[in-house]
């Protein structure tokens, strides 16, 4: 969750600096390199065949749609309130989905849980909703909120076995050809060379596209779409809170009732333990552990 916070952020003061998309090209590059080098320093096994289609895909969807989407849409106008509450329907509606295309099932008070950190969502960016809007900006928000949802359900379909150095360099690589010609376009590819301009592309793309994306893919491995992703309700009031020292912005009771609102519903659907199929309570280490860290990273 702190992780994903300090995109907003830093993607927030990487902007003054460069143009967005020029932004995101470096930092899929940045990471492309860093995790490659990672990947054959260990000798991680590579995709083959279809794999490298699937991951491709992935990359496209949750890190160039998603992403350009979100920026684009800021930029024509949707504040950054409206762009954090349309990103975070994606938990409800990869809920939704799970069920018909995984067949998962949510219980009444998980689907209530996800109400709540919707509206806790409401709360914590309730000082920036009042900002007009053009049609153009919640198009390319709403945009930017279909990659999330296609990306993470494709990743729960087609990537949980993937080994994580090779599988996100694969995702990455797409999402770098594809950006390319929005940011040749919007901003061009050259970057001024200062701390000001660097520092934000290094923390996006070694903290946020590496492992930020790494802990969300080891979500999906142990839990359901909806519950892995619930956690991003917490996301905006995060964002907020933590907005007041490192922007500068000024509190608002609404993110602190936000973050509470959040936490609660976050509790609601992550926190019981399932039963399994004969009405047992199932193995918390089996829900919610599995295999240590390490195997985890090398699978």
């Amino acid at each position: 969750m702190l992780i994903w916070s300090s995109g907003y952020l830093v993607g927030k003061i990487g902007m003054r600096e460069v143009a967005p998309f020029t932004l995101l090209w470096w930092r899929f590059l940045l990471a492309i390199a860093v995790l490659a080098i990672v990947a054959i320093a260990m000798r991680a096994p590579w995709p083959r065949g279809m794999a490298w289609i699937h991951l491709l895909i992935t990359g496209v969807l949750l890190q160039t749609v998603q992403m350009a989407g979100m920026y684009l849409g800021m930029k024509l106008g949707a504040s950054a309130g409206l762009s954090a509450l349309v990103g975070s329907a994606s938990p409800l509606v990869i809920a939704a989905l799970a069920v018909p295309m995984f067949g998962e099932r949510l219980r009444k008070s998980q689907w209530t849980g996800l109400v709540v950190g919707l509206l806790g969502v409401v709360f914590a960016v309730s000082s920036e909703l009042g900002a007009g809007v053009s049609i153009g900006g919640l198009i390319s928000v709403s945009t930017g909120l279909a990659g999330f949802v296609a990306g993470t359900l494709y990743q729960k379909r087609f990537g949980t076995k993937m080994d994580l150095r090779t599988g996100i360099t694969v995702q990455l690589l797409g999402a770098l050809v594809t950006i390319t010609p929005f940011a040749v376009t919007f901003g061009g590819l050259a970057i001024p060379v200062r701390f000001g301009t660097l520092w934000p592309i290094i923390w996006l793309a070694l903290v946020c596209s590496i492992g930020g994306f790494a802990l969300l893919f080891v979500l999906l491995r142990h839990r359901g779409g909806g519950s892995a992703t619930s956690y991003l309700f917490l996301v905006p009031p995060a964002t907020s809170l933590l907005a007041i020292p490192i922007l500068g912005q000024p509190a608002h009771l609404g993110a602190l009732i936000g973050t509470g609102l959040a936490a609660a519903g976050v509790a609601l659907v992550a926190g019981p333990q399932r039963l399994d199929v004969s009405g047992r309570q199932a193995d918390s280490s089996r829900l919610m552990g599995g295999p240590s860290p390490g195997a985890l990273w090398r699978r």
